[in-house]
């Protein structure tokens, strides 16, 4: 395995690092906030993501958007002004699919390989090495790294399509969405039929009305406390990135799209910064409850 380098270390980045490096050496870590990488021990951390590029020529990305992507591929202390040709990167974070087009385009002009490969899951299952990975681009550079991403992956599938991976992952995205939003609606409308939360979580669970999220999600509902796994902010962001995709490519999203609001309503009553869950919170207050 060539010199492996890891740039982003948020909630997903960490844990994903940690499983990388209990089989593979990284020699060369970046994270804006250097604090995050306290504690990694028989590895660089690098001032900039250049001096991440100037000693690996593989590289793992995973930061928080378009924006976040562009400062550390093509900034003024971005990738590009140090990666070497032949180099591969791999950007497993959620952006939109122009601009994981676009940077797939300035990378073959430097004579490099870019591969996406998005993550679905939650901190607690990078933690336990159980994401699904979907990766996209060309097959030889997803084999180079596949190894790689099976330390932390329970399933990967591979579209070789560039673009598909990070449609995919915007598409699953927004069905787990429309399926927490459906579920926060009935339980609102269960509470106020006289049927306690808990108890209503439960018949859900064990009815054709369950799925996967709302199963995972329950206890936090339950709590109600909506410790963040996955940033209800970064759940908007990725919504409006589907959103944009719907559009482009003439394909409606009308229940889809009923469910954004209430993500967005979240959003306005500050909750951006708790788990995604926490959009059950938004149907009381839309409807003057506690």
């Amino acid at each position: 395995m060539s010199d492996v380098g890891f740039i982003g270390l948020g909630k997903m980045g960490l844990p994903i690092l940690k499983a990388i490096m209990e089989k593979f050496e990284v020699k060369a870590v970046y994270n804006r906030t250097k604090y995050k990488a306290e504690g990694l021990k028989g590895v660089k951390i690098a001032d900039d993501p250049f001096s991440v590029a100037s000693s690996c020529n593989i590289i793992f990305t995973i930061v928080s958007d378009d924006r976040a992507c562009d400062n550390v591929f093509f900034g003024d202390k971005g990738i590009e002004r140090t990666i070497r040709p032949q180099s591969l990167v791999v950007n497993m974070s959620t952006v939109s699919p122009e601009f994981s087009l676009y940077a797939a385009r300035k990378f073959q002009d430097l004579h490099c390989t870019y591969l996406e490969a998005p993550v679905l899951g939650s901190t607690e299952l990078a933690g336990q090495k159980k994401l699904v990975s979907l990766v996209s681009g060309p097959e030889n550079a997803y084999r180079t790294v596949e190894k790689v991403i099976d330390t932390y992956s329970e399933k990967v599938f591979y579209m070789p399509t560039p673009g598909n991976a990070i449609k995919m992952k915007l598409i699953a995205n927004l069905v787990m969405a429309v399926n927490l939003a459906a579920a926060g609606e009935g339980l609102l409308m269960a509470e106020k039929a006289g049927i306690g939360k808990e108890l209503a979580l439960d018949i859900l669970g064990n009815s054709g009305a369950e799925s996967r999220i709302v199963t995972f999600k329950s206890e936090t509902i339950k709590a109600g406390t909506y410790e963040p796994e996955f940033l209800l902010k970064d759940m908007v962001k990725d919504l409006s990135y589907a959103s944009d995709l719907s559009r482009s490519i003439s394909s409606p999203i009308p229940i889809g799209a009923n469910a954004i609001q209430y993500y967005i309503a979240a959003m306005s009553i500050g909750l951006g910064n708790l788990d995604f869950a926490s959009v059950v919170r938004s149907f009381r207050f839309l409807i003057g409850s506690s």
